[in-house]
């Protein structure tokens, strides 16, 4: 049973629960490149031996390792973690589980094993401080400010490490983005991936809310949204209905804490056809900007993400043309792009109208731009902006 400990000791950034003499040669890996303080814990007595939640970072759990027979123990060790607090991450094939009830738990596949590394630093980031003494001098306190701002730093470079590192421009498209946390982390995430020849899926998500709660909650995001599955020599690329209801199934599987929820919206483009699917989750309408017309909203209905089981999604399509430009964006901008006089009403100002017709490139430093000079007196929030152009 889970234990308090008053006196000082020493936390571990990780704790590996195995039913192996030795941990994974993948995990070892990790843990030496990122200079991780862990331990490892035997998890046929784990159950028997004390243990002090306050020390523990992240718990992984080496599934492969352990007998199909002992699920039951691995379920109570996960039950136990759970009611601690403790972010777990169950590392190999738990397919056969039912973990939807705990709501620290983390399920990653052999394939992903790098996404141990962000679950661990984002993890720290919160639990590290819990062991630290209760009555410190103004010096300490410094200190420890210091290390919190240093880790919440290096939490933001780890999730921007989850963002693509390049777009995938040609000869007909043009991609622009700009990626702004009012913190030094985010509860916005966006991807675009190629995903064959002759399709691009992409999208943007926000996270309720922002800083630490919310990135983490990006995490699980970036993990849960499948865009192609791949089954030998075939795969599938799935519709926009398809991976917002999956994303909307898996958030509720997974019964997070907190009421926490996301709004995405999710497109398929046609790279040949220039045929544009998408499906919208709560999301700010997604903006088109045709060739030398007026920008205007693609409204789609669509609830909450992670709220209903009998959520209702709606997927469209339309027909982009050479110079057109869609622009997709977290609710953050929207006091940069509405008039935000009538709060029933989307009306796009006079500055928006006054960049629309510039390039993706351009229109994204403009908005930079004003997004910075305006940040002083808005509400802070983070903002994301994504802009495709058809060449």
């Amino acid at each position: 049973m889970a234990k308090s400990n008053k006196n000082t000791v020493a936390f571990y950034d990780a704790l590996f629960i195995s039913a192996s003499e030795t941990i994974k040669h993948e995990l070892q890996k990790v843990l030496d490149i990122e200079n991780f303080n862990w331990k490892k814990s035997n998890f046929d007595s784990f159950l028997e031996t004390e243990f002090y939640p306050e020390t523990v970072g992240t718990a992984v759990i080496d599934v492969d390792s352990i007998p199909t027979e002992e699920q039951q123990r691995l379920v109570e060790i996960i039950k136990m973690l759970d009611r601690a607090k403790i972010p777990t991450v169950l590392y190999g094939d738990a397919e056969t589980l039912d973990l939807s009830k705990f709501k620290m738990l983390n399920v990653i596949g052999k394939n992903s094993f790098p996404q141990i590394t962000p679950v661990i630093k984002i993890s720290n980031v919160y639990r590290k401080p819990r062991i630290q003494p209760l009555i410190i001098d103004v010096l300490q306190k410094e200190y420890h400010a210091e290390q919190l701002e240093h880790q919440l730093k290096m939490a933001g470079l780890v999730q921007r490490d989850f963002l693509p590192r390049k777009l995938p421009d040609s000869d007909k498209l043009k991609w622009a983005v700009s990626f702004m946390p009012a913190d030094w982390v985010s509860g916005d995430i966006y991807d675009v991936a190629r995903l064959d020849e002759k399709h691009i899926g992409f999208y943007l998500a926000d996270a309720v809310g922002h800083s630490i709660p919310a990135a983490l909650l990006t995490m699980f995001l970036k993990h849960a949204i499948q865009m192609r599955k791949t089954t030998g020599n075939e795969y599938k690329i799935f519709s926009p209905l398809e991976v917002i209801s999956d994303l909307n199934q898996r958030m509720l599987e997974q019964n997070l804490s907190g009421c926490q929820f996301t709004t995405s919206c999710y497109f398929l483009l046609n790279t040949q056809t220039l045929q544009l699917s998408f499906c919208r989750a709560g999301h700010p309408y997604p903006i088109l900007i045709p060739k030398n017309k007026e920008p205007q909203l693609l409204q789609t209905k669509g609830s909450l993400l992670g709220v209903f089981d009998s959520a209702q999604f709606q997927q469209e399509t339309i027909q982009l043309s050479v110079g057109d430009k869609l622009v997709i964006y977290s609710d953050g901008a929207e006091p940069f792009l509405n008039t935000t006089n009538d709060n029933t009403m989307f009306e796009f100002n006079n500055w928006f109208l006054g960049i629309s017709d510039l390039s993706a490139d351009a229109m994204v430093a403009e908005f930079e731009t004003i997004v910075k000079q305006g940040k002083n007196y808005l509400q802070p929030d983070d903002i994301t902006l994504l802009v495709l152009e058809i060449l």
